[in-house]
């Protein structure tokens, strides 16, 4: 879509009790929005625009558990890439999620670097970045692996997998690579140290050498698409996959997107209230 310019996000919607609901879609909109705004891209839309816009296709494919894609594109030819040129509309996508999957992913660190934050800035989610991504889980698969580490460029150290997040678990403490290594702060990631905070299980932020993988008790990724998913091994370096932590924040994690627990968080917001919004 007109050299890789085109933002976009992705926002799961669940079966709750009360209906379907959206998980976190203000932050998913407000993403969006910081996205089309770091690449100076105009377009006529609002956040309440953007939500009832998403509630809507949400509500209208009639899919309980779904993932809905809000796009900004330009959709008109244009040989160039002065975004002030284009014309920026929106798309909105709505494709259903097979049950979450209990598989424990193999693993390899990528040859294929993410690009430096002096770069591109990691926090924008623009379909040209993920041609990087591409490349390296393309090349993890016909090798046989499931996904790959990436590493920023410049430092060497751990930023992400190719469309997840990274967790490391070393007596009992979570540990989770900082943004200062090119990687984009999940919502999913976000959710996981909230809920390991109200959990009482200790996690920070912070530079992550591949070495330290090794000396890792757990490993797991966290996504929109994927949610939580057990790591079970990393090249040579071999975990349990589905252990302890691990599994105690994948229950809760559950809990928190179905509606059974976590409720003060706010997280859940009714498919039909968005909708409504416009």
């Amino acid at each position: 879509m007109q050299h890789g310019t085109a933002v976009f996000d992705g926002i799961r919607c669940y079966r709750t009790s009360s209906g379907p609901a959206l998980f976190r879609p203000r932050d998913h909109v407000r993403r969006l929005l910081s996205s089309a705004r770091a690449l100076g891209i105009e377009h006529r839309y609002s956040f309440e625009d953007l939500l009832t816009a998403v509630g809507r296709a949400a509500s209208e494919s009639g899919l309980g558990d779904s993932y809905v894609r809000p796009v900004l594109f330009a959709p008109e030819p244009y040989l160039g890439v002065d975004l002030s040129a284009f014309r920026f509309t929106l798309g909105v996508e709505v494709w259903p999620v097979p049950p979450v999957s209990r598989a424990e992913a193999r693993l390899t660190v990528s040859p294929w670097r993410r690009p430096a934050t002096s770069s591109f800035p990691p926090t924008v989610k623009a379909t040209g970045t993920y041609a990087v991504s591409a490349l390296a889980k393309t090349r993890a698969v016909a090798a046989g692996f499931d996904d790959a580490i990436q590493l920023d460029a410049l430092s060497g150290r751990v930023a992400e997998a190719t469309i997840a997040n990274v967790f490391l678990v070393r007596d009992g403490r979570l540990l989770t690579p900082w943004p200062e290594d090119a990687l984009l702060p999940g919502i999913t990631r976000d959710s996981v140290l909230s809920l390991a905070a109200a959990l009482g299980i200790e996690a920070r932020e912070g530079p992550v050498e591949v070495t330290e993988l090794a000396g890792a008790d757990e490993v797991f990724l966290t996504g929109t698409a994927s949610e939580l998913v057990g790591v079970r091994s990393i090249d040579e370096w071999h975990f349990p996959g589905r252990g302890p932590v691990f599994a105690e924040l994948a229950r809760a994690f559950r809990d928190a997107v179905t509606g059974r627990r976590f409720g003060e968080l706010g997280w859940c917001v009714p498919v039909a209230e968005s909708a409504a919004l416009g």
